[in-house]
């Protein structure tokens, strides 16, 4: 995951900088670094997609055994 992509998760969520950076447990100006660099640090990847598989939770829990195995398979993927 570069910063862009990073900028493309937030905006997914519909979250600002600031939200994003407090998802992560980071400071704003940590989070925004993250956004212009290259890559991003492994743990923040881990903890992007551990907030995204938080935040589909609901979306998941009524959906066949199948269906849950594609949304977690497109999310991790991210």
């Amino acid at each position: 995951m570069n910063g862009y992509e990073l900028k493309i998760w937030r905006r997914g969520f519909g979250w600002c900088q600031e939200i994003a950076a407090e998802q992560l447990n980071v400071t704003t100006r940590t989070y925004q670094n993250y956004e212009k660099s290259e890559s991003v640090p492994h743990i923040v990847i881990l903890a992007t997609q551990a907030l995204s598989l938080k935040m589909r939770y609901n979306e998941m829990q009524n959906k066949p055994k199948k269906e849950i195995l594609r949304i977690l398979k497109i999310t991790l993927e991210k």
